[in-house]
């Protein structure tokens, strides 16, 4: 330690001496420039080098020579729980000095409150800055137990009333020798002091209340009144308040070493996951509130997932009371609740059942949705499918070779191929359960709860790899040889019309019969109308399959004409017999498909006749002309 230019370092004051005199720094100075000195020349009065007088006024020490190593200094700065209390239990020279101590912070408060009713100041509870060296000012315990705080809300100080019956106005007039002090601030005024007194804080600042109604000199006559009549100890009472602060900041320092365990290199900071003396990182506990927040929302999220089943069945128990046609069926064959999947356990499951049932349209009212409301919207997406397929037809113009994407492969195989390309992939989008709400929405027809669009998405929608394989295959077959015969606008619109047309007569048949948790998918209408238009063109001309040898095709062919007639018949058979020759078969959409072919195809055959004719009729118009020339 060093005693620079004759003044106390303050950086070498240790914490507690610092802290317990926030509230008077002057008063502070010049008890810490006693104890000190005290403290210095009962520990080193063995040592004649050193000559230390005290000019309190001024607060500097007076020395030939100080000179002291690190140790001392480090010793002060590295515990902070030797101060005060050790220099008053030292010597009794010490505890001589600190009763001084307390005698002269008294007489101190007393000169600054005179000096300041001679100035006239309102404020008058403060302290003067020392023209000095400044003790730096910091928090305490003290702070915590103030009864004014200008960052919140106050707390009334009531102090220590003098009697249990309080003072007269008569009597309050004589001790503050002022007819302006009402009865109740007065005693107020005296409580207040008293208590103070009592404490050992009369260096604190008294109640805003108190110095806005009453002058400083007023309020010294009080206190004058209160040492004249109710005398004690203060002196007393300002050793026991330091020792009481002294105590709660040893406490509150024990405790805080408590809570922080071991430290880092830096100080407060505790060490490090693996004793890193970096200390604490803030990215890590960072993260780990984030991942606790996340983990406690996924906890939360889970319980609603494992709970909502129970809401599932409720909802699907209310929907069928509501519509008699669905209690006809098993209520999970409408809407399934299955057990659900903890996603702790069965992850991929419990993933793919929220798809599922985010896909369920389980918002809709069923019961309040009428047959027309069911039907009217898809004659409507129909009708105008049949517009636009007619107008591409007649206006499509086959691109030139040199303009195609593939030229090396024929118009007919490179259409065929882009629509099982697209069947393909409508296939592939079946698995992946995040598109399933859009497939239930345009790629399937369900009569319960239709979408208009579905009647068009239906036609390109396969879940099974067998029903998409058997429509592929006879799209192959029977597309190459039409697509070449009628061109690649006609097929087009017939593949597009014939489907559209089948998934409406599919859906109606079924909205009708009051079938409404039947769902429809498929090629199939549209296959039907291309083997019924294939059929028709060539109603006259014997079929025979190609892979039949030769002396059996005598035996085993048929006109076009028959072979549709036997194809519908079955048709019919399966869908009125009460054994099903083959299952899970949408004969409404084929019958329907099956109609919309021979139509286009009585209606392109009748074009043709009526194309034929007319060059006919041109040709023989301009023999006869060019005879009669």
């Amino acid at each position: 330690m060093r005693l620079r230019g004759g003044m106390i370092d303050p950086t070498w004051i240790p914490y507690r001496m610092r802290t317990i005199t926030s509230a008077n720094q002057s008063s502070a100075r010049k008890l810490l420039g006693i104890s000190i000195t005290a403290a210095l020349s009962s520990d080193l009065s063995s040592v004649n080098k050193f000559n230390t007088t005290i000019n309190l006024p001024s607060q500097r020490v007076n020395t030939t020579h100080v000179e002291m190593s690190n140790v001392p200094s480090v010793a002060w700065h590295g515990s902070c729980l030797v101060g005060i209390r050790a220099l008053f239990r030292s010597q009794c020279a010490v505890q001589s000095s600190a009763n001084s101590i307390a005698r002269h912070l008294r007489r101190c408060w007393t000169q600054q409150q005179l000096s300041y009713s001679s100035l006239g100041y309102q404020q008058t509870w403060k302290s003067t800055r020392p023209t000095s060296h400044t003790v730096p000012r910091l928090s305490n315990a003290l702070s915590r137990i103030r009864f004014a705080s200008s960052a919140g809300k106050q707390q009334k100080e009531h102090g220590v009333p003098l009697d249990s019956q309080p003072l007269s106005a008569a009597e309050i007039k004589a001790i503050f020798r002022s007819s302006t002090v009402t009865p109740e601030m007065g005693n107020r005024i005296l409580s207040v002091i008293h208590g103070r007194r009592l404490a050992g804080t009369l260096d604190q600042d008294l109640p805003s209340d108190i110095t806005r109604a009453v002058r400083s000199k007023t309020i010294e006559n009080g206190l004058r009144w209160l040492r004249a009549n109710h005398p004690l100890d203060e002196d007393a009472a300002i050793l026991a308040r330091i020792e009481r602060e002294e105590k709660e900041e040893e406490e509150r320092l024990l405790r805080y070493v408590k809570e922080m365990g071991p430290q880092s290199g830096h100080w407060g900071a505790q060490l490090g996951e693996g004793n890193d003396i970096y200390g604490r990182s803030t990215f890590q506990e960072k993260r780990k509130v984030n991942e606790a927040r996340l983990l406690a929302e996924q906890e939360k999220k889970r319980k609603e997932w494992l709970e909502g089943e129970m809401k599932d069945r409720e909802k699907i128990q209310k929907q069928l009371k509501g519509n008699t046609e669905l209690q006809k069926y098993n209520p999970s064959a409408v809407v399934e609740a299955r057990p659900r999947a903890d996603p702790r356990e069965r992850p991929f499951l419990a993933w793919a059942q929220k798809h599922y049932i985010r896909a369920e349209n389980t918002d809709t009212d069923f019961t309040s949705m009428t047959t027309a409301r069911r039907i009217l919207p898809a004659l409507g997406v129909t009708l105008l499918v049949l517009g636009l397929c007619y107008f591409y037809a007649e206006t499509y113009q086959p691109p030139a070779y040199g303009t195609r994407m593939w030229r090396d492969i024929p118009p007919a195989a490179a259409t065929i191929l882009g629509i099982i390309a697209t069947n393909v992939s409508v296939w592939m989008l079946w698995k992946i359960p995040p598109a399933w709400r859009m497939l239930n929405r345009y790629f399937i027809s369900v009569p319960l709860y239709p979408y208009a669009m579905s009647v068009v998405g239906s036609i390109f929608s396969h879940q099974q790899f067998k029903h998409l394989l058997t429509n592929t295959v006879i799209l192959w077959l029977i597309g190459l040889r039409l697509h070449d015969e009628i061109g690649r606008g006609n097929f087009l619109s017939l593949y597009l019309s014939s489907g559209v047309i089948g998934s409406f007569v599919s859906l109606t048949s079924h909205v009708l019969l009051q079938r409404l948790t039947v769902t429809s998918l498929g090629a199939s209408g549209a296959i039907a109308g291309l083997v019924a238009a294939w059929c028709m063109l060539h109603s006259d001309d014997k079929l025979v399959p190609s892979f039949l040898p030769n002396e059996w095709r005598n035996y085993l062919s048929a006109n076009g004409s028959t072979v549709l007639l036997a194809i519908v018949a079955f048709e019919i058979f399966n869908l009125v017999s009460p054994f099903k020759v083959v299952g899970k078969l949408d004969n409404y959409a084929h019958l329907g498909g099956y109609f919309a072919g021979a139509v286009w195809a009585a209606l392109y055959k009748s074009k043709g006749e009526r194309e034929r004719q007319r060059k006919r009729n041109e040709q023989r118009g301009f023999l006869e002309r060019f005879g009669s020339m």
